[in-house]
């Protein structure tokens, strides 16, 4: 028996013919198909292994080779095509409309088979995720305090109102800070020591203008985490896919040679001048055929790093073919979209 195909982009091809791949529903539907192709994909695949000097590539790497199937916890790596954010996209019907979804992780493309391999590995032993958002101080001077607390407020003449306060309470501080500058400048000229207003008011009132600082959100960072594997051929047949794995990711971290189509053009010029983006990963904690309902899920993913250390254990071991008798993999993921609260709540991102 051959190596079992792992057929997600035919399934997902015959949900668009039937129409099921239509507005928001077209996720879940994606979910579903991509389940039931690693479902068949896993209990379907042979322990046979080709030899070790093989150039053919499998449709499902599988490491350990006995212990994943579709009974056990295991982790699976997709590999797809880089999709450019602003490239034109299928629009997705919605309330408003049809807009461009800010995900649309099921317009990514598959990898072609030939090139990169769906890998199915044993659950990590540090399997962890977290967020973190960015809030920064910011301080407002008592004009720019008072002129947005004016432009926020509900009606036009509250506005106007709280314009006028603003500008009020400015000419009411006139005379203090007048009073400072003057101070400072007279000290200035006599001792050449430089003082702000808040020394002069300090030094002599006890008292600082105040800051009216407050805590502002401004960012959330992407997340990325590290998955680390110790790989160790137990037998001739797990040794080919040890050492494609290990191949294939130092593959999809790194550029390509050919472009491919540059603002609509493709000749040898253009591929001279540029250079194409590396493959992006889909990580997915499996429970026998479908997700882990428990584990982190993420979205689409960039490998930014790649290490594999070949003598682990601190000594260099090989077997008479020159295979190391052991291998660490540490593989560092990034987040290619950010997280929204909404995405949580709906449990689509753990």
């Amino acid at each position: 028996m051959g190596r079992p195909d792992y057929r997600v982009a035919e399934q997902i091809d015959a949900y668009a013919i039937t129409g099921k791949l239509e507005g928001t529903n077209a996720p879940k539907v994606i979910e579903e198909a991509r389940a039931k192709a690693i479902q068949d994909a896993l209990s379907t695949a042979t322990s046979a292994m080709p030899p070790t000097k093989t150039t053919s590539t499998s449709a499902v790497l599988r490491y350990p080779k006995d212990k994943i199937n579709v009974d056990s916890d295991y982790v699976v790596f997709e590999f797809y095509e880089y999709s450019p954010p602003f490239r034109k996209r299928n629009a997705t019907p919605t309330e408003t409309g049809r807009n461009i979804d800010y995900n649309q992780s099921y317009q990514y493309t598959k990898q072609d088979t030939e090139k990169f391999s769906t890998i199915a590995m044993y659950m990590p032993e540090d399997i962890s995720t977290g967020f973190k958002g960015n809030w920064g101080g910011k301080a407002f001077s008592n004009i720019g305090r008072d002129a947005l607390r004016g432009f926020g407020a509900d009606t036009l003449l509250d506005k106007l109102g709280g314009m006028a306060k603003g500008i009020q309470d400015a000419g009411d501080n006139l005379l203090n800070m007048t009073g400072a500058a003057a101070v400072s400048k007279a000290i200035s000229k006599i001792t050449g020591d430089s003082l702000t207003p808040n020394d002069v008011f300090g030094s002599i009132s006890g008292a600082i203008l105040n800051p009216n600082t407050e805590l502002l959100f401004d960012s959330v960072d992407m997340r990325n985490f590290q998955l680390k594997f110790k790989l160790v051929p137990r037998a001739i047949e797990e040794v080919y896919d040890i050492n494609q794995i290990v191949k294939q990711f130092k593959q999809a971290t790194l550029p390509t040679r050919d472009p491919g189509v540059v603002f609509k053009r493709k000749n040898v010029g253009i591929a001279n001048n540029f250079i194409g983006v590396p493959a992006v990963c889909r990580v997915s904690f499996m429970k026998g055929g479908a997700e882990h309902p428990v584990l982190p899920r993420f979205k689409m993913c960039a490998i930014t790093q790649v290490d594999v250390n070949y003598t682990p254990d601190g000594s260099y071991a090989t077997y008479r073919d020159g295979q190391p008798v052991a291998m660490t993999l540490a593989i560092n993921f990034q987040e290619t979209k950010l997280v929204f609260a909404e995405e949580i709540a709906d449990n689509s991102i753990r």
